[in-house]
């Protein structure tokens, strides 16, 4: 398992690089905002993308509309790709959400 603080460091990095990915994004179309250690991402029909830690499994956990993802860090490719060995990988995941849902392409 990671170390704590080396996963928080982790996340932390994930989540500056999606959010970054939506500085140039129009906001009413689709925001990112990071609070209380959960990132959010606003779509313009009001969805919420909500991307959050937890920290005892050192996973990385979404939930978007009925559907909910939990991503590991997989330690060959360093990419966080889903529990369920669908092959989704996170950013990824962002990326495609957020062009279907707003027709904005953000690049993580």
């Amino acid at each position: 398992m990671i170390d704590e603080k080396v996963y928080r460091q982790l996340v932390d990095q994930v989540f500056s690089r999606i959010d970054a990915a939506f500085e140039d994004a129009d906001p009413d179309l689709a925001e990112a905002a990071l609070s209380q250690g959960t990132l959010t991402i606003t779509f313009k029909n009001q969805y919420r993308f909500i991307i959050s830690p937890q920290t005892p499994v050192r996973q990385i956990w979404v939930a978007y509309r009925d559907r909910a993802w939990h991503f590991d860090l997989n330690a060959v490719t360093n990419k966080w790709t889903d529990d369920r060995g669908q092959g989704i990988d996170l950013f990824g995941l962002v990326q495609s959400t957020t062009l279907e849902v707003s027709g904005v392409a953000v690049v993580v």
